[in-house]
């Protein structure tokens, strides 16, 4: 990589870290190219050099934090347990990041086809962990919908719906507890989502780890 290329790649870099710490102070649907360019030292347009528009900014904090956790996900031993609380350390370190990626959409944005695949790559790990078995429950319309996927991934269609089912939950207590609706309850939460990751085991079939 030359010097130019090199020196690209560091602005973009910044623009991208200026850009996810606005996220975290102001909300994503606040994102202003503007504001960015002030903070990283450069004039608006250079932004667009590199992002042609604030949509364009957005995806690609989308896609840092899909890829993010997606590493993060591959550093556990696979198994299901670890796989779960895995993504319960990096939303808790991340937590701007989990909201950008499934917490309330960004008004007057819609996310682009090429996330799809970096979604994916965060629930495969945990399609391999519990969706090589059938589930009762989880068999007619749902099959037939995740066949595709689950031919592709070596998986039983009905193993994969519950997978999803179950990562969905996951992503929803997390979702309740970054918002603090368990407060004076299930308060700390820790205990709550370990007793719901123990139940999954259960209705995956999977060995009490």
């Amino acid at each position: 990589m030359g010097r130019r290329d090199e020196a690209r790649e560091q602005t973009r870099a910044r623009i991208l870290e200026a850009a996810r710490c606005q996220v975290a102070e102001q909300g994503a649907s606040a994102l202003s190219t503007r504001a960015v360019a002030r903070e990283v030292g450069v004039v608006s347009s250079a932004i667009f050099r590199h992002f042609p528009t604030r949509d364009a900014l957005l995806t690609a904090l989308i896609m840092r934090g899909y890829r993010d956790l997606a590493e993060t996900l591959a550093e556990t031993s696979g198994t299901w347990e670890d796989l779960a609380h895995a993504l319960r350390h990096w939303t808790l370190t991340n937590p701007h990041d989990f909201q950008l990626l499934y917490g309330t959409p960004v008004a007057d944005y819609a996310a682009p086809p090429e996330t799809v695949p970096a979604a994916l790559d965060v629930a495969r790990p945990f399609l391999r962990a519990g969706g090589a078995t059938a589930v009762p429950g989880f068999s007619g319309t749902l099959e037939d919908q995740l066949a595709p996927l689950a031919q592709d991934e070596g998986l039983d269609p009905s193993g994969a719906a519950a997978v999803l089912s179950e990562l969905a939950t996951l992503i929803g207590l997390l979702t309740v507890e970054l918002a603090g609706h368990l407060r004076g309850t299930a308060d700390p939460a820790g205990p709550l989502f370990a007793a719901t990751v123990a139940r999954q085991l259960q209705t995956l079939g999977l060995p009490d780890e």
